[in-house]
């Protein structure tokens, strides 16, 4: 999704200035190839943890001031402490979170990503500190017709989600027959607003969705949260790491086990894992 290149002017370059440049160029890769071997001591000897970060309340959101904040923020900027170095949050897209960290824009993505089959082809993931799936949401109108898995599988049904999102994974293994709409690096906001304007007939997103969504719109969840309360392709969420780097996924790992036996990790979630937040 990222690619690295090289723009010349209109006038050839010197020969000196493109050696000089290919010098550049191939020291640059030569660092990143050293510490690409052990990036827990690259990042320490930086002073810096770079973290992908993108929009998904109620686990990370950021204030009108544009700073990142909520549950992942905080934790990551515990993790920069117990990593005694300094935190440095990249905005990005979830269309391309995965291909930004393997092309190394950032260390960690300290976003709540989903711990899939599929990603865990390309990337590695901590342990993970919470577990949802996929639910599907129709106004409390439409709860007559669209009331079961069964009821939505129609290709006369039109499902909102996210652009590469583990809910359109949902979508097309669950909902083959419906036509489905999807957004790209799309908000609950555009979700919701698919619906609520009838350009869709429901929509997809995670499960933990579900209170702040029933509470602010009346949305009908489905299927019931009674049945089942993770939703259909529960998964685990965590922090994605790049392949090959044991050290770093040890070290996080630490971390993680650490805020869970003393209490933080409840508490944060307790605090900002609330409906309210989930429709920032």
């Amino acid at each position: 999704m990222f690619g690295f290149n090289i723009g010349y002017g209109k006038k050839r370059l010197a020969l000196t200035s493109v050696v000089a440049i290919i010098g550049v160029v191939a020291s640059g890769y030569g660092a990143s190839a050293a510490s690409s071997n052990n990036e827990l001591a690259a990042i320490q000897k930086a002073g810096v943890i770079r973290i992908g970060m993108a929009q998904d309340p109620p686990f990370e959101f950021t204030t009108p001031s544009g700073k990142w904040t909520s549950f992942d923020p905080i934790l990551d900027e515990k993790l920069a402490a117990y990593l005694h170095v300094k935190v440095q949050f990249v905005t990005t897209g979830w269309t391309g979170i995965v291909a930004g960290l393997q092309t190394g824009r950032y260390d960690i993505i300290g976003a709540d990503i989903n711990a899939t089959a599929a990603r865990e082809k390309v990337i590695a993931f901590t342990n993970p500190y919470y577990e949802t799936g996929t639910s599907f949401f129709a106004l409390s109108s439409s709860a007559k017709k669209l009331n079961s898995i069964a009821s939505l599988n129609n290709s006369r049904v039109t499902i909102a989600v996210v652009t590469g999102s583990d809910n359109q994974t949902a979508v097309t293994k669950y909902l083959p027959k419906a036509n489905m709409r999807a957004l790209p690096n799309g908000s609950i906001a555009n979700l919701v607003s698919e619906v609520v304007s009838h350009r869709s007939d429901v929509l997809a997103t995670s499960t933990y969705m579900a209170p702040g969504l029933v509470a602010k719109y009346h949305f009908t969840v489905i299927p019931p949260l009674s049945q089942a309360p993770n939703g259909v392709l529960p998964v685990g969420v965590a922090w994605g790491v790049p392949k090959g780097q044991p050290q770093l996924l040890a070290k996080l790992n630490s971390f993680l086990r650490a805020e869970t036996k003393n209490g933080d990790m409840a508490k944060l979630q307790k605090q900002w894992l609330t409906p309210q937040n989930s429709l920032k």
